[in-house]
């Protein structure tokens, strides 16, 4: 099996995340959840994600915020994760994928 490839993978469709713990799961499902908000241009409340206890949503929902806010720092021009840099450089209007995530944060605010 392949391992998941956040910044490339389709976004049509269900993805089932799953491995041992320290692999990457929560890195990948917050990186599509940016993709999908810019990319598909779907609302936060458009996505679901699911996980098995109420700490472990508490925690994802605190780490998508942060990575939706690591995504528009990179549009700012800030250095950070390469993935999000890369996937960044494919949005055809910066301007308008910073929108997207800021409402995005907006939600979960």
């Amino acid at each position: 099996m392949n391992p998941l490839q956040p910044a490339t993978v389709p976004l049509l469709g269900r993805h089932l995340v799953e491995a041992s713990a320290g692999t990457g799961k929560t890195y990948t499902i917050t990186t599509l959840f940016v993709r999908l908000v810019v990319e598909r241009e779907l609302e936060a409340r458009q996505i679901l994600v699911v996980t098995f206890t109420k700490a472990a949503a508490a925690e994802l929902r605190d780490r998508i915020r942060t990575r939706l806010r690591e995504a528009i720092a990179v549009l700012d021009g800030c250095t950070g994760d390469p993935v999000l840099a890369e996937v960044a450089a494919r949005w055809s209007d910066p301007s308008r994928a910073r929108a997207r995530l800021a409402g995005a944060v907006a939600d979960f605010d």
